[in-house]
């Protein structure tokens, strides 16, 4: 199943608090701004050398030490960030709610979040629900910046049961390829070194077996298959936008 996003992003412009003529050193400053023009802040290691990580949950939605792990290896791989990246998980009050919309994700996480970008220090906001999207085949989005919402109840039913991916692979996936996308890719934020965008899916890669690939989720779903990497072309960006 795709990961429905193209209209996510142009809901979430709508939602934005543009704030990039203030100082960045004011709570809240630096974050709600457009999905990948913090690229080459979280690529590079100035004027950020650190990156901490907030990860909110809501119950029975708890990531596993091997998915934290996955992550923190993804970016350690593609970022320079000489001061260490740190994660803190932290369990939120249920939504009651079975769907939710962005505005509704959009509150929750501004109820929630404690971490904001300033001095060396760059942030990111991870939600992980207990619903739906409005759409029950979207796994995620990469909403603004720094933030990203998993559909943990979309998750569970493609994950953990005989037969299907484990779960905790299937949310490395999905989150990985989230992160992806705060960093620029494809072509949003993190300019093409060579053409590789699809043309029929916003902000994703040609390539099937890469990790942006914009059904990537589905290639996960075997067992047998390791987690899906960046192809060439992906980590040619990052590398051209400050990357390693």
């Amino acid at each position: 199943m795709p990961v429905k996003k193209n209209g996510l992003y142009l809901l979430a412009a709508c939602l934005l608090l543009l704030c990039a003529c203030q100082k960045e050193d004011l709570r809240g400053n630096y974050e709600y701004r457009t999905l990948g023009v913090s690229a080459r802040d979280l690529l590079t290691a100035a004027p950020y050398t650190t990156l901490q990580i907030q990860i909110d949950y809501m119950p029975g939605f708890a990531p596993d030490n091997a998915v934290i792990g996955n992550l923190t290896t993804f970016i350690n791989a593609y970022t320079n960030k000489p001061g260490g990246i740190t994660v803190l998980q932290r369990p939120i009050a249920a939504s009651g709610k079975a769907a939710l919309s962005l505005t509704d994700i959009v509150k929750i996480e501004r109820n929630n979040r404690i971490f904001f970008t300033g001095l060396n220090t760059i942030t990111l906001d991870i939600l992980i629900t207990d619903g739906y999207f409005t759409s029950t085949n979207t796994f995620a989005t990469s909403y603004w910046n720094t933030s990203i919402c998993i559909f943990g109840q979309a998750i569970n039913d493609n994950s953990g049961s005989q037969g299907l991916v484990p779960r905790s692979k299937l949310l490395s996936t999905v989150l990985q390829h989230e992160m992806g996308h705060l960093l620029g890719l494809v072509n949003q934020g993190s300019p093409m070194q060579s053409p590789h965008k699809d043309p029929d899916n916003g902000a994703h890669c040609i390539n099937p077996a890469c990790l942006m690939f914009y059904g990537i989720e589905t290639n996960a779903g075997s067992m047998n298959n390791p987690i899906p990497l960046l192809d060439d072309h992906c980590m040619n960006d990052l590398k051209a936008n400050g990357g390693k």
